[in-house]
Order: C-alpha cells, then structure tokens, then sequence
C-alpha cells in the first residue's frame, strides 16, 4: 500500500457516479488529480459498497449500480474490508459512547476501521468524519 491511504466514503462512490449529485464535479477533479495518480492507497468497507450499490439504484438506476458494483470490485487499486464481528463490537461500541452525535453505524464502522489501519484522510462529504478527527477530502 502507498505510505498515504485514503477511505472512501459512500457519499463520494455516489458524487462520481450520479451527474446531478451537487459534488459530482468536485469528485471528479479529486479523483482524476488524486487517486487516479496513485497517490493514496484506496481502502473502503463492504457496509460502504452495500450503502452506495443501494443509494445508487435509488438515485440514477438499477443498472448504473450494478456496473458501479462490478466496476468496484474487479479494482486493483481499491481494498474493501470486509466486517467481522471484532469491527461490528467496536463499532457498536463507538456507537453507544457518542450517542449525543446522528453518527450512522456504518460511520462507526468506517471510524474502526480508518483507527486500527492508521489512516486519517477519508474521500467523502460527510461531516461526521471531522468530528471524529479525521481530514475529508476533497
């Protein structure tokens, strides 16, 4: 892996599909000037490939998820983690301790898995990263 690794969030997997997402052409710019010069590792879970297939159908179509989906997945660059039932405690946990915040459990999950891998930059638009003291990027 790159000595810089990047989490990639659902809500830039969804920006760089759909057209009409309001960063659609920010994502752009960051992937092409980014991620596609191979400067970040690229690491992301599977509840984030679960919860892009599912937003994807819901925005632009069943077949743009799929393809999405394929495209992800015969990826080189792009490690997916797969939850165990460690990830799921520890997320649970997280998700128990900061009940004042609206983190989503697949928040938590991404916030385990960025902590026991050692990154600290994450692809995305979701402001419940800051809070957890990681970089969003763009």
């Amino acid at each position: 892996m790159n000595n810089k690794t990047i989490f990639i969030d659902t809500g830039a997997f969804l920006a760089l599909e759909d057209t009409s997402d309001q960063y659609h052409e920010v994502a752009l710019q960051f992937r092409d000037n980014n991620l596609a010069e191979g400067k970040y590792g690229l690491i992301t879970s599977s509840y984030i490939l679960d919860e892009s297939l599912t937003l994807i159908r819901a925005k632009i179509g069943i077949k743009q998820s799929i393809d999405f989906c394929r495209k992800i997945r015969s990826s080189n660059l792009l490690r997916i983690v797969s939850i165990t039932r460690d990830i799921e405690t520890a997320a649970l946990d997280l998700f128990e301790q900061y009940d004042d915040k609206d983190f989503s459990f697949t928040d938590c999950i991404s916030f385990v898995i960025m902590d026991e891998i050692g990154i600290k930059e994450v692809f995305g638009f979701d402001h419940h990263f800051k809070q957890m003291g990681f970089t969003i990027r763009p």
